[in-house]
């Protein structure tokens, strides 16, 4: 080992805090963004790979009775590569709500085996959703008995399943997140159809992508029975899986900057106090015949080695610990049967990056010294003081401070990048903080949004597809009338078709509607109502017409757009049934919504499904559960890079003010008095760096809000008082904690050592 590597390992011995600070602060901003690329890389990838292997559907095509016909025609539309028949309808087994599926192939949206065999048409049994098994303990060769309309069919168990076109799997537009102990999907062959084989959708796979657009215009040209032809982008699995990995890409980027970004500047703090320190030793350096180059090279390695370390582990560390944690959380309400963590090139090139800007403020850092000739660098550097910079406390507001005040005022604009370093770790720390508590503040503002201000009811009954007259009217009669239908459209945005919902109320005590700041509106029935967000992005004010038609009608109509509301859920079009029947459109409700107690009644004739407001909540809630563990990570991230940053730039001062202390001791200052004067500033630092970073929190919160959220949700970031509190109390903590302990430095000054080393 040469010479000076052996004094690179007793330098960095030597100085073992400040190069742990440069570690530590390398090593988060690594960590945060390969642990968060790991698992949405991995989400992405995995998802592909599933979509790719069990061959997802391009196009979705839905309809009520498709014939042979169509069937026929529909194969030769240009860049059709295939195409399969299904017929999907609404059954209940054990208590369990099911999608149920007919087929007759499984070339298209293949099957994934789990456990038992593939689909064969001959076979008589069924397939199974593999999480609804899990949550059932449901295995291959167990019988269950599927109720489906009046019918009910007994089943052997064939295989467990996941399909790739059920990656989200959730009962209607009312969840959020799955339960996949209340509802899950079946498949079987159409040969145990009960009935005669009326097939309502196709699955269609294409050649080319590129044509997407035009496929999907001749298919809805061509089959008249077509009520929708929708692609993988207005497909709520596809989309809201695709959703979740964006969301993860804002997280990355945000808190990844907030990091490097406090990392660059203790990185420039610490190496110039450090290279300041080893002035002299440059200069012996020089003078026993170093060259320029081996000397540079030789303190290019301290910042290079140092990132280098912290950034492989923080790689590896972040990859294997945060990206395996975040991706089987998230994997709970996803299926897609086979995903790992993926470090992609992204989280490379990052690493890389950061130990390249790390060595390269280590050579700015020197360069200077370098520069100077040995006889110059041997010489101590005299600090360069100028009277006028230090007015501040000769003005009158400061005249009658006390000794220390002023003490620390000068040191503080002395030193003014140490100051600012010491301030843009307490705003990180305090951000972190104010997000963590903010994220929670802001979920619990959505439930209250759309559980208790728009859904006015206590429940809601999904009415059945074949409802009769009678049933319906036996249902008003008891429950009341209060009712609504929901509609699949296309709205026309210049060229382009969009495919969006039509609410129709007739239930506005029940389902109500809020305006720009969340107060309650009354629709009106002279126009169509759109929501803020859709009517920003589709350009368009109110008194504007809106196109549109519904799937199965032709027909497109022009409506004036009567007004704007907000919903935070969904982004869509609205009116009242007085306007929809206005426009000649026969309105049959899909939805009643009573106050009634419903908690006793397990079926109705003619409904489909009975859903408690406590039931649709359910969702968002077990999200917050998870949110929750993401906020004590946050939390504990945001203590250690508080402690680190005030820790850091602690001893730095303490290192740079011993000289001063020893004077003070000297002139018979207590070592209580000197510790208070130490720990003053570090308290003005610390409040500074709070006030700054309490705005700046909300900030990063509703900016994390706005940009991770889909096109489908509406709702901007709200942080209550006691987060702000929380934030304060949590930073001052450490604040204190750190102070306290770097105090006790002060009585192990040696006023020989410190005095004589100015001389």
């Amino acid at each position: 080992m040469s010479k000076l590597s052996k004094k690179l390992f007793r330098d960095i011995k030597q100085n073992k805090t400040q190069f742990i600070t440069i570690f530590l602060m390398v090593f988060l901003g690594v960590f945060v963004f390969a642990g968060i690329h790991a698992y949405m890389d991995g989400m992405a990838v995995s998802a592909d790979e599933y979509y790719k292997n069990n061959n997802l559907q391009d196009i979705w095509v839905q309809g009520r009775a498709f014939t042979t016909e169509d069937f026929e025609k529909i194969k030769t539309i240009s860049n059709v590569k295939d195409v399969e028949r299904k017929l999907t309808t609404r059954g209940a087994w054990d208590g369990v709500d099911l999608e149920i599926n007919f087929i007759e192939s499984n070339k298209i949206s293949k099957f994934y085996v789990l456990d038992g065999e593939g689909f064969s048409k001959d076979k008589n049994g069924v397939w199974v959703d593999y999480y609804l098994a899990q949550q059932k303990n449901l295995k291959v060769g167990d019988t269950i008995t599927i109720k489906l309309e009046e019918y009910e069919t007994t089943q052997k168990v064939l295989g467990l399943i996941e399909t790739p076109d059920h990656v989200y799997v959730v009962k209607d537009e009312t969840e959020i997140f799955p339960d996949h102990s209340k509802f899950g999907y079946v498949y079987l062959s159409v040969n145990e159809f009960p009935g005669s084989n009326q097939f309502n959708s196709f699955m269609v796979d294409i050649d080319d992508t590129n044509k997407l657009d035009e496929t999907k215009a001749d298919i809805e040209n061509n089959i008249s029975s077509a009520l929708a032809v929708t692609d993988r982008d207005d497909s709520v699995s596809y989309k809201s899986y695709q959703s979740e990995i964006e969301e993860g890409d804002t997280y990355s980027g945000v808190l990844t900057a907030l990091f490097l970004i406090i990392a660059v500047l203790s990185v420039v703090t610490t190496m110039n106090r450090f290279v300041k320190k080893q002035r002299t030793q440059i200069g012996t350096l020089k003078a026993l015949g170093f060259k320029k180059g081996k000397i540079v090279a030789h303190y290019v390695s301290y910042g290079f080695y140092v990132s280098l370390i912290a950034s492989i582990l923080g790689l590896l560390a972040g990859a294997f610990s945060l990206g395996i944690f975040f991706l089987n959380m998230e994997m709970e309400y996803y299926e897609v049967p086979v995903y790992s963590i993926k470090i992609l090139p992204t989280s490379y090139i990052l690493a890389t990056a950061v130990v390249l800007i790390t060595t390269f403020i280590t050579y700015l850092s020197c360069r200077k010294i370098l520069k100077e000739s040995a006889s110059e660098a041997l010489r101590i550097q005299m600090p360069k003081v100028k009277n006028t910079k230090f007015n501040i406390t000769s003005l009158p507001i400061f005249r009658k401070a006390s000794v220390a005040t002023k003490w620390n005022l000068r040191d503080v604009f002395r030193n003014k990048g140490r100051s600012i370093m010491a301030i843009v770790g307490v705003v990180g720390c305090t951000m972190l903080i104010v997000c963590a508590f903010g994220m929670l503040d802001s979920m619990n503002s959505y439930l209250d949004w759309e559980f208790e201000k728009i859904c006015n009811f206590k429940y809601k009954i999904t009415l059945a597809d074949d409802y009769t007259e009678e049933q319906l009217n036996n249902l008003t009669n008891k429950y009341g009338d209060n009712t609504s239908q929901g509609l699949g459209i296309e709205i026309k945005n210049g060229d382009k078709k969009e495919t969006n919902t039509l609410t129709v109320n007739d239930a506005l005590d029940y389902l109500k509607y809020t305006g720009h700041k969340r107060e309650y509106i009354d629709i009106s029935s002279d126009g169509v109502y759109i929501t803020e967000k859709l009517a920003n992005t589709l350009h368009l004010k109110v008194g504007d017409e809106i196109e549109w038609h519904i799937f199965g009608d032709s027909n497109w109509y022009k409506t004036k757009i009567a007004g704007l509301n907000r919903d935070p859920q969904s982004q869509s079009l609205n009116m009242t049934r007085d306007f929809y029947e206005s426009l000649g459109l026969t309105y049959r409700p899909d939805s009643l919504y009573t106050n009634e107690d419903l908690s006793n009644v397990e079926k109705l004739e003619g409904a489909k499904t009975i859903q408690d407001i406590k039931e649709l909540k359910s969702g968002m809630e077990s999200m917050l559960k998870t949110m929750k563990t993401v906020i004590v990570i946050m939390i504990v991230v945001a203590a250690i890079l508080g402690a680190v940053i005030i820790y850091n730039l602690g001893i730095l001062s303490l290192s740079e003010k011993q000289y001063q202390f020893a004077t003070l001791k000297v002139l018979g200052f207590k070592g209580k008095q000197i510790k208070k004067i130490f720990t003053m500033q570090n308290t003005w630092l610390t409040v500074i760096g709070m006030i700054a970073g309490l705005p700046l929190g909300f900030f990063m919160t509703d900016y994390i809000f706005k940009m991770a959220l889909s096109v489908d949700y509406d709702f901007s970031a709200k942080v209550k008082i006691w987060s702000y509190i929380y934030a304060v109390v949590g930073t001052l903590v450490v604040s204190f904690i750190v102070n306290k302990r770097l105090a006790k430095k002060i009585d192990t000054v040696d006023m020989v050592t410190s005095l004589k080393g100015n001389e």
